[in-house]
């Protein structure tokens, strides 16, 4: 396990955000060792092409999940809360869709699982609802939870550009994937807005529940107690 003055981490995924996080971690080092007292370290990285989870498990102390999708990323989450390690994920299909076993794995092994990452990263709303806000009462919930359709239709609205104009250049700024997709069809939108309900109205949700995704307006959305 961690040493006094090190601190595993088993990267899965390096794709877009996984290479961002392997390059930002060591440069973040120092500062978090002066508040934990712990330097965080990549102990091993598993891709699609390279790497070993048994071992990049065996020898890490955190899992930072972010290969994306169901397949293997719950498989791997799953042995890696068995095995006693924390976990970390950007995830939100895997969470919307499985949250409730991912959790419940976690309190019975006694490990955590964070993903503040998954929704509003810049935006600390995880955190907020989960703590600061755990005994409060929540009616409702706004925000605009997808950027790249928010820029998408701004963008159109702005300078009149097509949709496909304004697609193609979201991908030039690096605001859209390859693949935008699940961006454009709503189901990142719908993602994000069940693990959002399921924090504020403590009542389980998936994304096969959630409704009024945004496939053709912007990704502003409201949800109310009523969820089934």
């Amino acid at each position: 396990m961690s040493t006094d003055t090190g601190f595993r981490v088993g990267l899965l995924g390096r794709g877009t955000v996984g290479a961002a996080f392997e390059r930002l971690l060591p440069e973040h080092a120092e500062h978090v060792r002066s508040i934990t007292g712990l330097r965080p370290y990549i102990s091993g990285v598993l891709t699609r092409t390279g790497g070993d989870f048994e071992q990049i498990l065996e020898t890490s102390d955190l899992i930072v999940e972010l290969i994306g999708g169901i397949t293997p990323a719950r498989e791997y989450v799953l042995q890696a809360m068995a095995s006693g390690r924390h976990v970390v994920t950007a995830n939100k299909q895997l969470l919307s869709q499985h949250g409730e076993e991912l959790w419940e794995a976690a309190r019975a092994h006694g490990v955590q699982l964070r993903f503040e990452g998954a929704v509003a990263g810049v935006v600390p709303v995880i955190r907020v609802l989960q703590e600061s806000l755990a005994g409060a009462t929540i009616d409702r919930v706004h925000g605009i939870v997808n950027g790249t359709t928010n820029f998408i239709l701004t963008e159109m609205a702005r300078t009149g550009m097509t949709f496909a104009e304004a697609l193609s250049e979201a991908q030039r700024l690096g605001y859209a994937e390859a693949d935008p997709s699940e961006d454009v069809d709503g189901r990142d939108a719908a993602a994000k807005m069940a693990i959002l309900a399921r924090l504020a109205f403590d009542t389980p949700v998936t994304r096969s529940s959630t409704r009024g995704s945004s496939r053709s307006s912007r990704t502003i959305w409201s949800t109310r107690v009523s969820w089934a």
